[in-house]
């Protein structure tokens, strides 16, 4: 059987009428003479489909890798905080010791929103995120009580020119860390 009676009968089969077959053979006929370079290779194709997909997944990851690393440097109430704190999180969850550094990012973060006068609320909030953490690390195995000490250097020194709300609920809580 020829390669024009193959094509033909694969056509019909395929649903093709009698004209679209007439039409499409001479076609089908000059596409083997065109230059070699215009001509996508089988396994050049396959490549083409996987390589697209891959080149996306990395662009992904690395976006993502970047956008958490930037996120360390946000301050509660910024966009990039929630990226930040699920990032703590995660790492938390890998490598429980981590509890220190976010307990000592959060009461640092108590003290530059309060030093750059930021509502009671985003001061409230991350004192809250502070106490939880503090609370899990304090309850932890091996807890360095050096870490509790620099974060209550720094919320003491929040403390001294926060509102008198803000200064009530750092007291609370150096008092409930200290209690427990």
């Amino acid at each position: 059987m020829t390669d024009d009676t193959q094509l033909h009968k694969e056509l019909r089969e395929a649903g093709a009428s009698k004209r679209e077959v007439r039409d499409l053979l001479p076609i089908a006929a000059r596409l083997n003479r065109l230059p070699k370079e215009q001509r996508l290779e089988p396994s050049r194709v396959h490549w083409l489909g996987v390589a697209q997909p891959v080149a996306y997944a990395a662009l992904g990851i690395a976006f993502g890798v970047f956008l958490i690393i930037f996120s360390q440097a946000a301050v509660p109430g910024s966009w990039l905080y929630p990226v930040q704190k699920m990032s703590d999180s995660a790492v938390v969850k890998l490598r429980p010791q981590y509890r220190a550094t976010v307990m000592m990012k959060r009461a640092q973060q108590v003290n530059q929103l309060v030093a750059s006068h930021a509502s009671s609320g985003t001061v409230m909030a991350t004192l809250a995120d502070y106490s939880r953490v503090a609370g899990a690390y304090k309850a932890a195995p091996n807890t360095n009580y050096a870490a509790f000490e620099f974060c209550e250097s720094n919320l003491k020194q929040a403390s001294a020119s926060a509102s008198p709300e803000v200064q009530k609920a750092i007291a609370t809580s150096l008092n409930y860390l200290e209690a427990s």
